[in-house]
């Protein structure tokens, strides 16, 4: 070992010695704020840094804003996860001809007035248009980016995209220029009960005798027999059901390696909230109604069962 590196680290252990060991924190940290509604708190953050914020008490009223708002624009690129009566009723464009995109956010954050997007959209969606139109409800707006973050650690997209504004930037003599990487307009729409539109997107769903008190909804042994194999996502990501013991059934996925361990409890849960006539199209509403763990491989175990 070369002298001067020999030297660096005896300093270092000389300077650790008598000190008491330090462990990382069990939960991650977060900021202080204050006592404020965090949807309130996101609408101010997020028209101070330029964006056209507005809250909806229903998507009804969102829809009847939505008709007279997007006549102003003559195309739109709409992300298929927009529900579709949210999606605005004009011709149909790809990204780099539309005048409007418009998606669906997976989170809010209220400290910096971001919005989360999903690549799953596609970049070009939320790039290419000159304004953006982005749709959140309202339970998804959050304090902190940790939280959001926290959210979705079960199911994560493969990129995420913080937008805190319309696009804009002083490279150039220091003069204020929007649209220059991205739309000039930012338009986000907080929806109160955006996550039940999609839910029932249609009609109604069918309606399923509503089992006895005694009923079990979910026959484990049936979810045994799922041992070994190789199931996927909503979004099409592959998993491996690993092992089923009494209370548990450990899922691994097929790209990562990761595993996942999924309650009985959470699994039985759902399966009577469906039996029972109440819609669960997907995880998120398996993690908003029955259990927010690992909800992707959960309802996808649950679809495979026929349960969902």
């Amino acid at each position: 070992m070369p002298d001067a590196k020999r030297r660096i680290l005896d300093r270092v252990r000389r300077a650790l010695m008598g000190r008491w060991p330090v462990e990382a924190p069990a939960d991650p940290w977060r900021p202080a704020v204050e006592a404020a509604d965090a949807v309130e708190r996101f609408l101010a953050h997020a028209e101070a840094g330029g964006v056209e914020a507005r809250r909806f008490e229903s998507p009804d009223a969102a829809r009847a804003w939505l008709e007279s708002w997007a006549a102003a624009f003559k195309s739109a690129a709409t992300s298929p996860r927009v529900p579709a009566p949210l999606a605005p009723p004009l011709p149909a464009a790809p990204p780099e001809e539309a005048e409007l995109g418009v998606s669906r956010a997976l989170a809010a954050v209220a400290d910096t007035g971001s919005v989360l997007l999903s690549s799953a959209e596609g970049r070009r969606l939320q790039l290419l248009p000159p304004a953006h139109l982005v749709w959140v409800d309202e339970a998804e707006v959050v304090q902190h980016l940790g939280e959001a973050l926290g959210r979705l650690a079960d199911d994560p997209p493969s990129a995420l995209a913080l937008h805190s504004g319309p696009s804009k930037s002083a490279d150039i003599g220091q003069i204020m220029v929007q649209g220059v990487h991205g739309p000039g307009r930012l338009a986000v729409a907080v929806v109160r009960g955006l996550a039940e539109l999609e839910a029932a997107p249609g009609e109604p769903p069918p309606t399923r005798e509503a089992p006895s008190p005694t009923s079990d909804a979910l026959d484990w042994e049936a979810v045994r027999a799922l041992e070994g194999r190789r199931l996927a996502t909503k979004r099409g990501d592959a998993f491996t059901v690993e092992k089923v013991t009494e209370n548990t059934a450990v899922v691994r996925v097929g790209s990562s390696g990761k595993t996942y361990t999924l309650r009985r409890r959470c699994l039985e849960k759902a399966a009577r909230l469906a039996a029972a006539g109440t819609p669960l199209p997907g995880p998120v509403a398996y993690r908003k109604l029955a259990c927010n763990e690992a909800p992707a491989y959960a309802w996808a175990v649950l679809r495979a069962l026929e349960l969902v």
